[in-house]
């Protein structure tokens, strides 16, 4: 089961080029893909629904948040509004059916004097076969740690939370409500996917994925999650982001661990100005562990 994270920078490439098909082939092969800088309703690309897009050129079941959402709305001459969004987030492309979805805004303090805007995570509940699991594709502050430290803290509650809190809905409803449907079980298992904004040297990966021991390695807690990068022996230190080191990461919860089978970035892929992650699980290691 492959697994892929990519921050399509709104469709521009490495060579200033908008186009979303080449990034629908670089992900062509992955069964679940977490994307971010996603748009919608932006008349720079001619009002483009890329979450749309891109499912229909992977034909993926998928799910859309966009934490940043403004007016994109005009009136015609003859006074005939037409509504329209502006959009900027995430997304959750996959093979199988996302069974329900939720959305989190993660805290976002006002700036005086740089740009900064509305960060969000967005999860998806996917019956992968020999795998339920709950997908996020997360997109955290490129401004500072103290930015981005509220939003970590806001991702793991979100998180963590998910089996307490249940699915969208309780049990099922009575007859004369419209919506029928048993509340399916809440899995266990997490993947964590996205454009984190930092790399293993800051402050804020080992808040989720561990602090260092004496001898040098992460000691995870049951409620952290683990680096799948480098619990396949990769070196925490390469780049999926040029010139800023790996800030695009794949986190899993601990008992997925022995799934891991193995993981790439793609640094020939010239569809954004990041290159996208793979990261491969084997469910049949769960089951004969």
């Amino acid at each position: 089961m492959l697994f892929a994270t990519y921050n399509i920078h709104f469709g521009i490439g490495a060579d200033n080029r908008y186009d979303v098909p080449r990034i629908a082939e670089t992900l062509r092969q992955a069964d679940i893909i977490c994307c971010q800088e996603v748009v919608q309703g932006w008349p720079q690309n001619a009002y483009a629904d890329q979450a749309a897009e891109l499912a229909s050129l992977l034909n993926r079941y998928y799910v859309f948040y966009g934490p940043f959402d403004v007016d994109g709305s005009s009136a015609r001459a003859d006074g005939k509004i037409v509504n329209r969004r502006r959009s900027f987030g995430n997304m959750i492309l996959s093979r199988w059916p996302i069974r329900s979805s939720r959305v989190r805004p993660l805290a976002h303090n006002a700036l005086s004097n740089q740009f900064d805007l509305q960060r969000g995570a967005v999860e998806a509940v996917i019956d992968a076969p020999g795998l339920p699991v709950r997908v996020y594709s997360v997109h955290l502050s490129h401004v500072s740690v103290g930015q981005r430290l509220p939003q970590v803290h806001d991702l793991l509650e979100f998180v963590r939370g998910a089996q307490a809190n249940g699915s969208p809905w309780d049990t099922s409803a009575s007859d004369s409500f419209i919506f029928q449907d048993a509340a399916p079980p809440m899995p266990e298992h997490a993947v964590v996917m996205g454009d984190v904004n930092f790399t293993p040297a800051d402050p804020e990966y080992p808040i989720v994925a561990g602090h260092l021991a004496t001898r040098g390695q992460r000691v995870v807690r049951h409620d952290q999650l683990v680096d799948a990068w480098t619990a396949l022996g990769n070196d925490e230190y390469v780049e999926s982001f040029p010139r800023e080191g790996r800030i695009d990461h794949c986190f899993v919860s601990p008992a997925l661990r022995p799934a891991l089978s193995r993981a790439w970035i793609d640094q020939s892929a010239n569809g954004s100005d990041h290159w996208p992650m793979f990261v491969e699980l084997d469910p049949a290691k769960l089951a004969a562990k």
